[in-house]
């Protein structure tokens, strides 16, 4: 009789035991379910928040940087290649990015905004960003060198000494090629520095004419980054995403319980 009351105290104390492993396993399988939940939301909303893959999309955009594939195919920035052809200089791009971090942030997406609000910020947006611009173009937009001015005029100096060849060829005349260069450079002569100055105005001019096109890239993010925060949407969607995560994660911690004590 004894000895049946000590193997039933033994098998209590062996039932016992694995009760408290049990619960102590799912108290740990629950705790890192848990853990694993909020590391997935914190990812979640960092990674909707981040605004840094954005700005650097737009950084390269104003280097006139081009995306090219490398032998594995993966896309990577390239540098142009003729520094000749840039819009902006350093300090263009330095002053615009300024300006769009300001406005493609966290708070900016966190902000509640409506129509009429995103409409005058936008506003405000253009008018602020191309008033500083242009009325600093010299330094904000790049200017063409005297080198590059004199490499352009002599090209003009070339191609005009090869129309007048042609023009004489077609009339049946005798073309002698350094008589031609020589009466062509004595035509532009007296006005050498205006020939450059022009040119320079030219190049100038180009460059303000591709912004266009920059600026209109610009304003679209800008006002897709306002968008995200009309009536606080993005606040919201985060909201949303957490309050589901709690409840998946509160049924997942009962689910575990039940699966532990009566499975």
């Amino acid at each position: 009789m004894e000895e049946n009351n000590e193997e039933d105290e033994v098998s209590k104390n062996v039932a016992l035991n694995y009760g408290i492993q049990q619960g102590n396993l799912i108290a740990n399988q629950n705790r890192q379910y848990q853990y694993a939940m909020e590391e997935s939301e914190k990812n979640l909303a960092e990674a909707q928040l981040d605004c840094d893959e954005t700005l650097g999309k737009i950084y390269h955009l104003l280097k006139q940087d081009t995306l090219k594939p490398d032998v594995q195919g993966n896309l990577n920035w390239i540098s142009i290649e003729d520094e000749k052809k840039r819009i902006l200089t350093d300090e263009g791009v330095d002053k615009i990015m300024q300006v769009m971090q300001s406005y493609i942030n966290k708070e900016t997406l966190l902000s509640n905004f409506d129509e009429k609000t995103i409409a005058r910020r936008m506003l405000e947006f253009s008018l602020a960003l191309n008033g500083v611009l242009f009325l600093k173009y010299e330094i904000y937009f790049r200017v063409p060198s005297f080198k590059e001015c004199k490499e352009l005029l002599e090209e003009r100096i070339e191609e005009r000494i090869k129309r007048k060849k042609s023009t004489l060829e077609l009339l049946g005349k005798e073309v002698y090629e350094e008589v031609i260069r020589k009466e062509v450079i004595k035509e532009i002569e007296p006005r050498l520095d205006y020939e450059l100055q022009k040119i320079k105005t030219e190049q100038t001019k180009l460059n303000l004419r591709e912004y266009e096109m920059v600026f209109t890239q610009l304003k679209a993010l800008v006002e897709a980054t306002h968008n995200r925060a009309w009536k606080g949407e993005e606040r919201g969607s985060l909201r949303r995403h957490f309050n589901i995560s709690e409840v998946i994660g509160s049924k997942g911690g009962l689910n575990e319980k039940k699966k532990g004590f009566f499975g």
